[in-house]
């Protein structure tokens, strides 16, 4: 299929947001249903005296508090479309304090390699200039609303595109106690919007504007010229204050900076509107990494100086043509960098290299340099902000790597969905390292609703356990090991199924918490139960994982525990793409390691499987 095919609405689509309005409310379940679904996740986890108490303490929380607080759901369902409201962002991501980079940041490779285009210095100014041309036309469509609306299974279901609103000109704006989403971004049946791109290299920022007159784009050659005056500036001038470094602070201090930066003058709060507002943000970082894994590596660390941290999305760009997409995940989930990243893929390849001579009589356009008014104190705060990060190092550790034996075409001849084959892999992986189960998080698509975003999926299900059980057993055979495989993997992709239906357990627990924190009532000791987090609540998922789809296309962030895992993978027909994620520190968990023992799995289960392929008894 071709680029226009994918991304481009026609008449019968309707406009980007068509879908929107017409979507299924949120669905809120029965406190019951909910109930029973949680019981039944905790039994990998608890002896027989933790799942009799925890049973008590569900009993107690069903007839007492839990049920006031249902209420107050049904009451808000009853009134809003979409109960959660704006709880996930404000409660989820934005009460945390710690810096957005590394530990809260989304970031995907973008890997030109697959596409056939120079990862080099010599070609790196004309391949940033066709990423910012193709960024621009994504940006365009999503502000005329011509970007196909999303839909699968032929167009019968029906999908959400509000994110793509805070893809472009959105900040995550720091508080003392709690962060909020400040979105400039407009369609143009909605007004005006930034049209403005912010660039950010070697401590300094600047503004260019990124249409003609006429409101049509700068083109490839004309943003080539660009970067080639902007690269002259950049090599013979000093680097400039490093005002980002300010954003890479804990939250709470960068909110108290930033209100110092807005109070010294009307000229910095001008300023700092046009650094938080620009419609596409790139950092030109001058870090050369040598592979796909080190740019991985390099975009949750890199340039502290250069890059704005809050920007809802950021196109970094690597001085010898490497480049990563990154994101700031509460104003949007990592499915809408997939269907970017693979925009700009289908671009490089589909569109044909732009004619460089055009340059030579290209208009030029303005380039104008933010800088900040600065005191003694903020002077002092960028310093010892990049002290401190320089101190920390690289903590999050980001492997990248590929599998390329098989993939989906293979799973699905064995009549195994491939998702749900891959986490029960994770799954094992991780009992083959540790000698334990995990508590697992999976993420659930739920833009299939109203304003929808995630479920979470517990996919260590009770048949997982038992595979995984199997597995350590000297009286397991082959039979018996790959029957308890495909039990394991049909009873994810049900429970999946499931979850997507609104028959989740979490969000439905996160909203009964967030009833009560924003009513002032003390949190239920349901919440303080030991076997809600060893079961992975609360945050407290020693494997994050997530599929990003059907493309090459993967990305990740770092771990939720500090002994655990992120592991994000795409799974295309001969191939799965796999970014690991542990901390530096813990000296528990290998990345490395993992991946190692993750392809071993994937090795050992096909040969089983076709082994007994046979087999009337598998």
């Amino acid at each position: 299929m071709d680029r226009a095919s994918l991304f481009v609405a026609d008449k019968e689509d309707g406009d980007t947001f068509s879908f929107d309005k017409g979507l299924p409310a949120f669905p809120l379940p029965k406190l019951r249903d909910t109930m029973e679904r949680y019981y039944a996740s905790l039994l990998p986890f608890g002896t027989p005296e933790e799942l009799a108490q925890t049973r008590t303490i569900i009993e107690e929380f069903e007839k007492g508090i839990g049920s006031k607080l249902q209420e107050t759901l049904e009451k808000r369902a009853g009134t809003m479309k979409n109960w959660m409201g704006t709880w996930w962002e404000d409660y989820g991501y934005h009460l945390l304090r710690m810096p957005l980079l590394p530990y809260q940041i989304m970031a995907m490779p973008c890997q030109l390699n697959l596409v056939d285009i120079p990862q080099t210095s010599d070609y790196m100014l004309k391949s940033l200039a066709r990423q910012i041309y193709h960024s621009l036309e994504f940006w365009d469509l999503t502000r005329k609303e011509t970007m196909k609306p999303l839909s699968s299974n032929g167009g019968k279901i029906k999908y959400s595109s509000e994110l793509c609103k805070f893809f472009y000109s959105t900040s995550r704006v720091p508080g003392l106690e709690q962060d909020h989403i400040d979105k400039h971004f407009l369609t143009k049946s909605e007004g005006n919007t930034p049209t403005h791109m912010l660039i950010g290299a070697k401590g300094r920022q600047f503004a260019i504007n990124c249409v003609h007159d006429d409101d049509t784009l700068l083109t490839a050659p004309e943003i080539l010229v660009v970067l080639q005056r902007l690269r002259s500036i950049l090599d013979y001038e000093a680097d400039g204050d490093g005002v980002s470094a300010l954003t890479h602070d804990d939250r709470t201090t960068w909110a108290q900076n930033r209100h110092r930066l807005m109070e010294i003058s009307e000229a910095n709060r001008d300023t700092l509107r046009l650094v938080e507002s620009s419609n596409i943000v790139v950092c030109w970082d001058e870090h050369t990494p040598g592979s796909t894994e080190e740019s991985s590596q390099l975009s949750i660390y890199g340039d502290y100086q250069s890059r704005w941290a809050d920007r809802s999305s950021c196109i970094v760009a690597f001085k010898n043509g490497h480049y990563v997409y990154t994101g700031e995940h509460s104003c949007y989930d990592g499915t809408l960098s997939a269907s970017f990243a693979t925009f700009m893929q289908i671009s490089f390849f589909e569109v044909p290299e732009p004619d460089w001579s055009e340059a030579e009589h290209a208009k030029v356009t303005e380039i104008k340099e933010l800088k900040f008014q600065l005191d003694d104190t903020l002077k002092s705060e960028i310093k010892r902000v990049l002290k401190e990060v320089e101190e920390r190092g690289v903590d999050v550790t980001v492997t990248f790597t590929v599998f390329d034996d098989y993939g989906k075409e293979f799973m699905k001849s064995m009549k195994l969905h491939p998702d749900s084959f891959v986490q029960v892999l994770l799954q094992w992986t991780y009992y083959q390292m540790h000698q334990e189960i995990a508590p697992t998080y999976e993420t659930a698509l739920m833009r299939h609703y109203y304003n929808g975003r995630t479920e979470t999926l517990r996919s260590c299900t009770g048949a997982v356990h038992e595979f995984l059980k199997a597995s350590s057993s000297k009286n397991t055979t082959d039979v018996q090991l790959m029957k308890a495989f495909r039990a394991a993997v049909n009873e994810h992709r049900h429970l999946m199924d499931e979850a997507r239906k609104g028959h989740g357990i979490d969000r439905h627990l996160f909203g009964l918490w967030c009833a009560a924190y924003e009513n002032k009532l003390d949190i239920p000791a349901f919440f303080d139960d030991p076997m809600y987090a060893k079961s992975g609540g609360g945050g407290n998922f020693v494997l994050s994982t997530s599929t990003l789809g059907f493309t090459p296309n993967v990305g990740f962030v770092a771990p939720m525990t500090f002994d655990g895992y992120g592991v994000f993978y795409a799974i295309t027909s001969d191939a799965i793409y796999i970014n690991t994620t542990a901390y530096r520190d813990s000296i528990k968990t290998s990345a490395r390691k993992f991946n190692i023992i993750f392809k071993e799995s994937f090795r050992r289960v096909r040969s089983l499987l076709e082994q007994l392929k046979t087999d009337s008894n598998l």
